[in-house]
C-alpha cells in the first residue's frame, strides 16, 4: 500500500465510503463492468447518452485551469468538497486514453459566478470557487477532479416556464478542440443508484494515477475528506 492509499484508508470516513459504494458510476447500466467476466470476453456496455450542455458553458477562449475547481483567487470555496472521478470506456469495456475531460457547474447556491450570462438574484456569489476545470485521462482511462457539491436552482425557461434543476455537473469529453461527448452527472440520481459488488472497483480507482495526481495537487487529506462521486463514461465507439 503506497502512502496515498494508506492515508485514504486511514482517513476516509465510513459514511462517505459507504456513499461511494452506493453511487453507480455511469449514466448507463454498468453491471458487467463491476462484476467478473470470462477471460477474453468482450463487454457490451450501454453508451452514456448526450445531454444538454446548458447556457453556462465557459466561453471559447477561456483558460480552463486544472483539476481543482474548488480554488480561485488564492482562496478555497467553503462549499462541501466533492471528488468527481471515474473511468472513460468504450462499449466493449476498453479504457479510452489520450482524451481530456472538461467540467463546469454552478456553485453551492446554484449560481454560475464565472459566466457573463448569469443574472443577479440567482444564488449567492462565491468568488473562491472557479466553477470549471479539466483533467487528462490517464493511461488506464481514469480521471479525477476536486470540486464542490453544486446547488439545485430554479430558472425560467423561454421567458415563462418555471423549471427546477436538480444538482448536476456538466462534463465534456474532448479530443483536441473537438467534443466527443457532452453529458452531465445528476448527483441525486447517481447517489441513489445501487452498485452491488463495487469494493474492488472502488479500490482500483483509489490506486489510479488520476487520484494520485489529485492528491499531489490538493493534498491527500483533502482527497480523503471529500465526498466521492463515481461517474464512469462509456463512449459509443473509440474516439
Amino acid at each position: 500500500m503506497n502512502p496515498i492509499e494508506r492515508h485514504v484508508a486511514q482517513r476516509w470516513p465510513r459514511r462517505r465510503f459507504t456513499a461511494a459504494l452506493l453511487a453507480t458510476v455511469a449514466a448507463s447500466e454498468l453491471g458487467g463492468l463491476l462484476g467478473p467476466r470470462p477471460a477474453g470476453a468482450l463487454q457490451h456496455l450501454q453508451a452514456t447518452p448526450t445531454d444538454f450542455e446548458g447556457p453556462y458553458r465557459p466561453l471559447k477562449g477561456t483558460t480552463w485551469g486544472g483539476i481543482d475547481l474548488m480554488r480561485a483567487r488564492d482562496a478555497v470555496s467553503p462549499g462541501t468538497p466533492l471528488v468527481l472521478a471515474g473511468r472513460l470506456l468504450d462499449t466493449t469495456g476498453r479504457p479510452q486514453t489520450g482524451l481530456r475531460l472538461q467540467v463546469w457547474q454552478a456553485n453551492s447556491t446554484g449560481r454560475y459566478d464565472y459566466h457573463p450570462a448569469e443574472t443577479p438574484g440567482h444564488g449567492r456569489p462565491d468568488p473562491a470557487f472557479r466553477g470549471y476545470g479539466q483533467a487528462d485521462i490517464d493511461a488506464d482511462g481514469w480521471y479525477a477532479v476536486r470540486t464542490i457539491r453544486p446547488g439545485g436552482y430554479k430558472r425560467t425557461l423561454f421567458g415563462f416556464l418555471p423549471w427546477t434543476f436538480v444538482p448536476h455537473i456538466h462534463v465534456a469529453v474532448r479530443a483536441g478542440e473537438r467534443d466527443v461527448l457532452v453529458t452531465q452527472s445528476d448527483l441525486d440520481k447517481e447517489i441513489a443508484r445501487q452498485a452491488a459488488p463495487a469494493h474492488a472497483h472502488h479500490a482500483e480507482l483509489m490506486r489510479s494515477h488520476a487520484i494520485g495526481r489529485l492528491a499531489e495537487a490538493v493534498g491527500g487529506t483533502a482527497v480523503a475528506q471529500a465526498e466521492l462521486l463515481r461517474f464512469d463514461i462509456v463512449l459509443n465507439r473509440p474516439a
